[in-house]
């Protein structure tokens, strides 16, 4: 008998904690890439699902329940997965390229939190699609219509609480996206309404300021593991800091700044991940600062980042910067044109090389355009090579882009986005980025004037074509 016992208690122990694995399976239409990426970049976690005549299934190993991105391309939505869950996805890529959530189908075992994120992700699409005339809205206006989208909102989790589908590790972190979701809304409207009712003189209420303070910081297990947690906390700290530095009067770009401002992060009563993020994202200026406040930061970036791997990254820019010095030879590049042909940089040696690294959807990057076309009306006939290298995820909207505004030069397409070999070659961590070769294939400036500059880049162009 007390064997008896001792095998039923473990079978219940068992039972009761599920194997580290969740299964998954499903259909795609219309997909973009023939694979799906389930991952938590967090979590550390990144799986490939192939896809195989519209189908996909696999079995991953999840360790703990959490919030992942299912994504096909550059289309996707968020998943809860758990030990133990068993969850088919079926979805037609089309409904997402316009934003439509309500047509994909979940079902499985353990899949209510996700038929929820789905509902929320629905609702946020829609208030987003209206976005641009809610903020040209009068300030009573535009809280009316958040009010609406936050009872919606609320009554749609309060309802699945209710029917006690979830456990409290769910219920934490969806509502603490859809409280994060609401606020910033009032974020934009702080930031856009100006510009989209430049005639409006009412004052934004205070309030709207406020949006988000009732959301703690300082869930570093949240922080840890969710992205749309961390960047809401990152910034909210930028925000708070940039009003410090305002306030006490320093100078923009000096190095009275960049001083400080380290100097605040350090003092920031938040764990060592949150000051190695801010820290992390402040020397990512680092290649376009002046040579005083790069300074400051090579002395001083480790009293605020222990992170070794951002250490690391910075030690590898610092490097890749040294050898991107004037008179040093140029790092090559290899990339398809809108034919499919291969350009390359030894190709057009002899010629002085201006590269414009971009993207379709980089706004600094569009306004430069007008300015880059006109250069290169002018100066066409002189041995200079424009050459525009696009770090679209998405090809088709490089392409319609190249086409529609009739862009000039030599327009090529660097695959990976980030993680292509122009953007590791240079160090870049912004776009748009503009370099200069000369001739002879040797760097005359890795972070050159932009078009927009006027004469000052025209005369240096012409000068080292006649040269």
């Amino acid at each position: 008998m007390k064997n008896l016992l001792i095998l039923a208690l473990f079978a219940g122990i068992i039972a009761c904690n599920p194997k580290p694995i969740a299964k998954i399976n499903g259909s795609i239409q219309n997909k973009e890439v023939d694979e799906i990426i389930v991952s938590n970049q967090l979590l550390k976690s990144n799986d490939t699902l192939k896809i195989a005549d519209s189908s996909f299934s696999a079995t991953l190993k999840v360790d703990q329940p959490g919030i992942y991105d299912f994504r096909n391309g550059k289309y996707g939505f968020q998943v809860y997965l758990k030990p133990g869950i068993e969850i088919k996805i079926d979805l037609d890529i089309a409904n997402l390229k316009e934003g439509d959530y309500s047509k994909i189908a979940i079902s499985g075992k353990g899949t209510d939190e996700t038929k929820l994120m789905l509902k929320v992700s629905a609702l946020n699409a829609s208030v987003m699609s209206e976005l641009r005339n809610m903020l040209a809205l009068p300030p009573d206006s535009f809280e009316t219509s958040i009010n609406n989208y936050k009872q919606e909102l609320t009554t749609t989790i309060d309802s699945f609480k209710a029917a006690g589908n979830a456990g409290k590790h769910f219920l934490d972190r969806i509502n603490t996206i859809a409280s994060i979701q609401i606020s910033e809304k009032y974020m934009y409207y702080i930031m856009y309404h100006p510009r989209f009712a430049p005639n409006d003189t009412t004052s934004i209420p205070s309030a709207f300021f406020e949006a988000g303070n009732d959301i703690a910081l300082d869930n570093e297990q949240f922080f840890n593991e969710m992205n749309t947690y961390k960047y809401f906390v990152l910034q909210k700290h930028d925000s708070q800091i940039a009003e410090m530095l305002k306030k006490e009067g320093i100078e923009q770009n000096s190095v009275d700044e960049a001083s400080r401002h380290i100097d605040i992060i350090a003092n920031l009563d938040v764990t060592q991940s949150v000051k190695d993020e801010l820290g992390n994202q402040l020397i990512s200026g680092y290649t376009y600062a002046t040579d005083e406040v790069k300074d400051v930061y090579q002395k001083r970036y480790t009293e605020i980042i222990k992170n070794q791997e951002y250490i690391s990254e910075f030690k590898s820019t610092l490097q890749k910067l040294e050898a991107l010095q004037p008179g040093n030879t140029a790092p090559t590049f290899a990339y398809e044109d809108m034919n499919g042909n291969t350009v390359t940089s030894e190709q057009l040696k002899g010629k002085v090389i201006y590269i414009d690294v971009w993207a379709t959807w980089c706004g600094p990057c569009m306004r430069e355009i007008p300015y880059l076309k006109q250069l290169d009306s002018e100066l066409h006939n002189m041995d200079i090579a424009f050459v525009s290298i696009s770090i679209d995820g998405d090809k088709d909207a490089w392409k319609k882009m190249v086409e529609n505004k009739e862009l000039q030069g030599y327009q090529l397409y660097a695959e990976g986005e980030w993680q292509s070999d122009i953007i590791k070659d240079y160090a870049i961590k912004g776009i748009p980025r503009f370099i200069l070769i000369d001739k002879d294939g040797k760097l005359v400036n890795a972070n050159a004037n932009r078009p927009s500059s006027g004469e000052i880049l025209k005369k240096q162009l012409m000068e080292l074509a006649k040269s």
